[in-house]
């Protein structure tokens, strides 16, 4: 597994800690960028200042660099 996915699993482990839903961030091949994935909870700004907060433990993401997507419940 490369840094870079690591970093994204530590991602997705931060933000559903931090939001209480369960996250997702995996590489979205057609994007050509990370895709943070979650139903119901949080909205997309929410999930963002989450991320924001959390960026000196995954330094290898920027928010601006991640695609944002709240499926519905």
């Amino acid at each position: 597994m490369s840094h870079r996915a690591r970093s994204a699993r530590r991602l997705a482990t931060l933000l559903s800690a931090r939001s209480g839903v369960s996250v997702s961030v995996r590489y979205d091949r057609e994007l050509r960028r990370y895709r943070v994935v979650w139903a119901s909870g949080p909205d997309q700004a929410q999930m963002q200042t989450f991320a924001v907060t959390s960026v000196a433990a995954v330094p290898d993401f920027t928010v601006g660099e991640l695609f944002w997507h709240r499926t519905p419940a």
